[in-house]
């Protein structure tokens, strides 16, 4: 899948924000849904816990009625601040990952997908050496 929102941050930011505009151009993305509530259930996932390891935050959540998944990535080399990892690791990528509420097949198989990829040496150095957004987009 090929986020609808990049973004790479030169230097460290803060998780809120960070997380603030990649919902932002999801809620004005290709698919209508009910920004309020979705909100909401991402804000209860991310009061649960969104470090997986390997650097990646994965703030996500199920959305009734969604037509289809919708992704926001985010690289952060110097790291995304205020939000806990485990052993103070450095969150240096986030996916913020909305999926219908009604296809747990579609929600699963996109986290997969990210994992897999951040799990990928190589693509991970092209990702955190990508110079531009349109450039990070391309390495989906």
């Amino acid at each position: 899948m090929v986020p609808i929102y990049t973004r790479i941050y030169t230097q460290s930011v803060e998780f809120n924000r960070a997380l603030g505009y990649a919902y932002d151009a999801l809620v004005n993305g290709p698919y209508k849904f009910d920004a309020m509530s979705a909100w909401k259930g991402l804000s209860e996932r991310i009061a649960q816990g969104v470090y997986m390891g390997q650097g990646l935050l994965l703030p996500h959540t199920r959305v009734p009625s969604l037509k289809g998944p919708l992704m926001a990535f985010v690289v952060c080399r110097d790291g995304l601040t205020g939000v806990k990892t485990r052993n103070e690791e450095l969150a240096q990528f986030m996916c913020v990952l909305l999926s219908p509420a009604e296809s747990a097949m579609a929600h699963t198989v996109e986290i997969a997908n990210v994992a897999k990829l951040l799990l990928n040496p190589e693509w991970k150095e092209k990702v955190l050496s990508a110079t531009d957004d349109a450039a990070l987009k391309q390495l989906f």
